[in-house]
């Protein structure tokens, strides 16, 4: 019997339900409403751009995004996406929704006078809590409130002893680079900065500079890969497990430091104990790896700059030797001298971006997350977004640091003179933040950049940028950005320093 002679009744027994059928009809209906919401989404007057894809779900767009992180060309390839009116795009990315800015205005919205609409998120807290605990970069509301107005104390200024324990480190630093030996910048920046706000922050070194071995480094370094890695798929990331050798080395080592610490305090009651062991744990490690990452990568790419302009070290010298000298460890007085992610709580809108024209608000719904690509100390920094909903928005702090409309027509220029006659404006420039998520340790992780700077060329009256053959580089094309937790170079700095002749 053919198929136009079957009665309904008949067709009815004949159509059998199997798996693939029934694939082929979710597939359609999800191909439906998916063209339903792209048509949709395209026409609403609240919305920012849509970057064009073609495959469903923006499978295609999502492709080219990892082909960009994985050739480091992400952050060119997100700047001509940008250059829209109002700064501001939408792309659909496995069906999450992905906002992106790098207008001030948006930038200042989400992080200070809409502040309260944007949070963390519960997906981000639990991710990280292995490595960060309930310290401020990882909660909201009166849980982040209460452990900033502790951890305030301890690092939002530069004590005295500082200087004292910074020199310590500094000199096996100089000690390691005098061996007329070339060496990985970052490896060496790493174990400087680790070495130090583990001394400062715990009263016991990592000691990583004097050894081969070292643990807490490559447990924290561990822990960062992984989340990192976590993060990118968002809401089943907080399922997965986290690293359980490298955080029991973690523990290990801050308890310790945590009990040596304890044991000078006045005695407590055991509630209260508790509670300042855990905030103290995971604030202090939590800000101790903040400083240490954005501090050596920030350091990194200013010698891999300086290696390639060998004048402005020649300036930086007099600088150095007008207002210090090279036979006097610096003060801060003359130091002075011379030279995120969010999830939106409730629902509200970013000021600009939507629209034709890019000047109109955009809707954010609850649920929506924010991560930044951001610029640390005049560097470069990227926090991947925590993307457990369906929309997420990146802030791109080095976009806005590299356009010419805010910055100048050497915006892509490695310039220190610039800052002779260019004053940004509050939102153009965001090196630690601005609003209530500022980093508290901002004026700990500047001293260390400074003081260090200025005693590695108070010994040292050159520094040579090297390729992986060990021959001299000058000039070149410039190095590529790796897309990580933080911004890195993408290939090994090799530099080697060299004393006057």
């Amino acid at each position: 019997m053919s198929f136009e002679m079957l009665s309904l009744p008949e067709l009815k027994e004949n159509i059998v339900p199997t798996p693939r059928v029934l694939m082929g009809i979710v597939l359609m209906v999800g191909i439906i409403v998916w063209s339903l919401q792209h048509h949709l989404s395209t026409r609403s007057s609240k919305s920012a751009p849509s970057v064009p894809y073609w495959a469903p779900f923006g499978i295609d767009l999502f492709v080219t995004a990892i082909n960009r992180i994985y050739s480091h060309d992400f952050f060119a390839w997100t700047r001509q996406i940008l250059d829209v009116p109002g700064r501001t795009v939408s792309m659909n990315l496995l069906g999450i929704k992905l906002l992106m800015t790098d207008d001030p205005e948006n930038t200042k919205a989400v992080l200070s006078t809409k502040f309260v609409d944007f949070g963390k998120g519960e997906a981000f807290h639990k991710i990280w809590r292995d490595l960060m605990f309930d310290s401020i970069f990882a909660t909201d509301g009166a849980l982040w409130h209460d452990n900033k107005d502790l951890l305030r104390n301890h690092t939002a200024k530069s004590r005295p002893t500082d200087y004292a324990v910074s020199e310590r480190h500094v000199t096996a630093l100089i000690r390691n680079l005098s061996d007329g030996d070339s060496h990985d910048c970052l490896d060496q920046m790493d174990r400087f900065i680790l070495d130090v706000v583990s001394d400062v922050f715990f009263g016991e070194t990592a000691g990583t500079l004097s050894t081969e071995l070292q643990p807490l480094r490559d447990a924290v370094e561990e822990m960062y890969i992984w989340n990192t890695q976590r993060i990118l798929i968002g809401k089943l990331g907080a399922l997965l497990p986290g690293t359980a050798k490298a955080s029991a080395v973690l523990v290990k080592y801050l308890d310790r430091a945590i009990d040596q610490a304890m044991r000078v305090q006045d005695k407590e009651a055991d509630g209260e104990l508790d509670r300042k062991q855990n905030t103290l744990l995971g604030s202090l490690i939590s800000q101790g790896t903040s400083v240490k990452d954005p501090g050596s990568i920030t350091l990194v790419w200013a010698f891999y700059e300086l290696a390639r302009n060998p004048q402005v070290v020649k300036e930086l010298r007099k600088e150095i030797e007008a207002i210090v000298g090279f036979s006097k460890l610096p003060t801060a007085a003359q130091l002075k001298m011379g030279f995120n992610i969010r999830t939106a709580l409730r629902d509200t809108a970013l000021p600009v971006g939507g629209g034709s024209l890019g000047k109109d608000s955009i809707q954010i719904p609850k649920g929506t997350h924010v991560g930044t690509l951001e610029l640390v100390s005049g560097r470069r920094r990227f926090t991947l977004a925590d993307c457990n909903n369906t929309e997420s928005i990146v802030m791109s702090y080095i976009g806005t640091q590299r356009r010419h409309d805010l910055v100048g027509p050497t915006a892509d220029d490695f310039d220190p003179s610039r800052w002779d006659n260019w004053t940004p404006k509050t939102w153009e420039f965001l090196p630690f933040n601005h609003g209530p998520r500022i980093c508290l340790g901002r004026n700990f992780a500047w001293m260390q950049m400074e003081y260090l700077i200025c005693r590695v060329f108070q010994e040292f009256a050159s520094v040579e940028l090297l390729g992986e053959n060990g021959e001299l580089m000058i000039g070149g094309e410039e190095m590529k950005i790796k897309i990580a937790l933080n911004t890195k170079p993408a290939k090994p700095v090799i530099v080697k320093f060299a004393r006057q002749a």
